[in-house]
């Protein structure tokens, strides 16, 4: 079908202008040998050129046979404004070998994923280097090369063998979400997953894509409506919307998703002792995946307990979407509350809380409260909403600074903190050192009374390189190298007003955090062994 938009020039063409696109709900192998599920997500309208390539992504599909990429076309012809979005062919050979839709879903799926991220946070998201991401949707790599790679701003999509037939892995609504995820993170938060960081960042890293894979794909009623189909077969009168049939249909459908095998181990709700320290990313991330999803099973069932009984499956399907986007999205919103390096689960956590307090102050519903207790379940501890800003300790700040300046100018950011000696001695700033790096961002959102809020988000990262004997003396860390490097910084955030509201530190001149992080040269060669393999490339490990 042709999109519902009058031929109109590019000049009609309205900032913020979307457009319905239709894309493949889950992947293109339905249940028990039905149609694929699809679904039609609405992304912003921008010019395509022939690839597709827009502004943000170029989506490069390789021929089945050969090496020769095969361009597509999206858009009505001689007007690169006007996207034609077109129904998938009903049998699955003809499904495999459509490249226009193969070509479709993928820039639909990708534009979506990164437009929740932008209307959440109120900004752009940018990439890491700067320029386009490619998406490679139909390569010549395995189903476990699959993966976004740091430093090229490609994305590889292999195939996986089912029923006879080679499935492009990006035919799977939750694969390109999650790698999509990947490139996002990398662009806002590069130092989450440089060569620095441990292996506690990339396991962030595979648990938010893996948040956002599922609670994407779940946020569609149709999905939840199937699911919850599935999980009630077999229950007795009056039990098929009873809160095991919700848990059923929610961990069964993300253990599918998992279970496909082309990325990763099937998920696994137990949680294992020690999971704090499994040497696999994804092992660890699927922990904080469980507990994100056991919060949006509790509050579902809440939010079907207070419409009373009676309520159809379709309802039932409606509001577990409702409840898997608005967890989505406070995961997102919690990003921009996480400093730029060395990041925990309690600062994801810790994040999450301070963002939603700050959109939604009278949580009625009791979504922070059900994330704190799940998060408490596998061992993070709680965070107090006593000074949760983090700002309470530094009264009477000086603001020697423009106003006009703070949302754009890293100097003037690195001005207020060394104007202000308090803050410089929280974040413990090696004085003859510079900021290794600093970033401003203005941002943008909805109160919940209407008014338009801006904010001015501000990171700044030190890196010290400390001979052995200095870092022994100052830090205590005992080393047979020559030399280490330490680093740590901050993330600051200002009200409309200049003024800070906000702030997470990672103190760099901290023998006790500095001490723990490196432990000795076995530990930190350890940690460097483990996570080089997965640093520059996200994908999944093992046969």
């Amino acid at each position: 079908m042709t999109v519902a938009f009058p031929k109109k020039g590019p000049g009609d063409i309205k900032a913020g202008q979307m457009v319905s696109v239709t894309i493949l709900a889950e992947g293109p192998i339905g249940a028990g040998g039905e149609l694929p599920l699809t679904a039609q997500v609405r992304i912003p309208v921008e010019r395509l050129r022939r690839g597709p390539t827009g502004h943000r992504y170029a989506i490069h599909i390789r021929k089945w046979r050969g090496t020769t990429v095969s361009p597509v076309t999206l858009t009505q012809p001689g007007d690169p404004w006007q996207l034609i979005s077109e129904p998938p062919p009903a049998g699955l050979r003809e499904l495999l070998d459509d490249t226009r839709f193969l070509a479709q879903h993928v820039y639909g799926v990708a534009m979506s994923t990164l437009d929740i991220f932008e209307s959440t946070l109120g900004r752009r998201m940018p990439w890491n280097p700067e320029g386009r991401v490619v998406l490679k949707a139909r390569d010549l790599v395995t189903a476990t090369d699959t993966g976004y790679e740091r430093g090229t701003n490609i994305i590889r999509f292999g195939s996986v063998d089912r029923m006879g037939y080679k499935v492009p892995t990006a035919l799977y609504r939750d694969i390109v979400a999650h790698e999509v995820t990947h490139a996002i993170l990398d662009g806002y938060r590069p130092a989450w997953a440089d060569q620095m960081a441990t292996m506690e960042q990339l396991a962030m890293h595979e648990a938010l894509a893996d948040i956002v894979a599922i609670l994407s794909v779940f946020s569609s009623k149709d999905v939840v409506y199937r699911q919850l189909q599935a999980a009630a077969k077999g229950s007795g009168p009056g039990q098929s919307t009873d809160d095991a049939v919700l848990m059923r249909s929610l961990f069964d459908f993300a253990r599918d998703l998992f279970a496909r095998g082309p990325l990763r181990e099937p998920f696994v709700g137990a949680v294992p002792a020690g999971w704090q320290v499994l040497p696999e990313p994804h092992a660890r991330g699927a922990v904080v995946v469980g507990a994100v999803l056991r919060s949006v099973q509790r509050l579902w069932s809440e939010r079907n307990a207070r419409y009373g009984q009676g309520r159809s499956l379709q309802q039932l399907a409606e509001s577990g979407s409702i409840v898997a986007t608005r967890i989505l999205r406070m995961v997102i919103r919690g990003l921009s509350y996480m400093p730029p390096v060395d990041v925990s689960w309690r600062d994801l956590l810790r994040g999450i809380i301070a963002a939603d307090l700050d959109m939604v102050p009278d949580d009625v519903h009791g979504y922070r409260e059900t994330l704190q207790e799940e998060f408490s379940a596998i061992g993070i501890r709680r965070v107090s909403l006593n000074n949760i800003s983090g700002v309470d300790y530094y009264q009477g700040l000086r603001y020697p600074i423009r106003l006009s300046a703070l949302g754009s100018d890293p100097q003037e950011v690195q001005r207020f903190v060394w104007e202000n000696p308090r803050l410089l001695e929280a974040a413990r700033l090696e004085r003859r050192t510079p900021l290794s790096s600093t970033r401003v961002r203005t941002s943008e959102r909805v109160s919940p009374d209407g008014f338009i809020i801006s904010e001015i988000g501000a990171s700044f990262i030190q890196t010290v390189r400390m001979s052995r004997r200095e870092a022994y003396v100052r830090l205590g860390v005992k080393t047979g190298r020559d030399y280490i490097d330490v680093r740590g910084g901050g993330l600051l955030r200002f009200d409309a007003g200049g003024r800070l509201v906000y702030a997470a530190l990672k103190p760099v001149m901290d023998r006790g955090r500095q001490g723990q992080l490196f432990g000795s040269d076995e530990h930190h060669e350890a940690e460097e062994a483990a996570s080089s393999g997965v640093r520059n490339k996200f994908h999944g490990t093992g046969d």
